[in-house]
């Protein structure tokens, strides 16, 4: 009996810092300092607003939505979500960050850094930026 008691006690312990530890996993896509610094080298016009449309609509729209709202037909099922560029998360990403993770990709997040030129890049960038206020 007395066994049985330190063996279930065991067990709960292993369990409970086995739930504590991914409960505390760090959670997030973060991208390196260096990238957060980086500036966004092309001017936010009309016709680099229109260039960055073009390319979202065709490479990121399908999971981040037509709204840049994260509800994409083909991003329901992906785990994490898509972000939501409209939301406070895209306000408080940098340019350099956006641009770091639209090259590098990660998961269900497709590369562009081989797909897409830097000035492509950065035209999306400032397209999502029409997507969130105060930017």
């Amino acid at each position: 009996m007395k066994y049985q008691t330190i063996y279930l006690l065991a067990g709960f312990i292993l369990l409970a810092t086995t739930f504590w530890a991914f409960g505390h996993e760090k959670t997030g896509w973060m991208a390196p300092e260096e990238a957060k610094k980086m500036k966004n080298p092309i001017n936010i016009t009309k016709a680099s607003i229109q260039k960055g449309k073009k390319i979202y609509e065709k490479k990121c729209a399908l999971c981040h939505g037509d709204k840049g709202d994260g509800k994409g037909p083909a991003g329901a099922g992906l785990n994490p979500k898509p972000t939501n560029f409209k939301e406070s998360h895209g306000e408080k990403m940098t340019d350099g960050e956006h641009f770091w993770k639209i090259s590098k990709g990660k998961g269900p997040m497709p590369s562009y850094e081989k797909d897409l030129t830097a000035d492509e890049r950065w035209n999306v960038i400032n397209y999502l930026n029409t997507f969130v206020k105060h930017k």
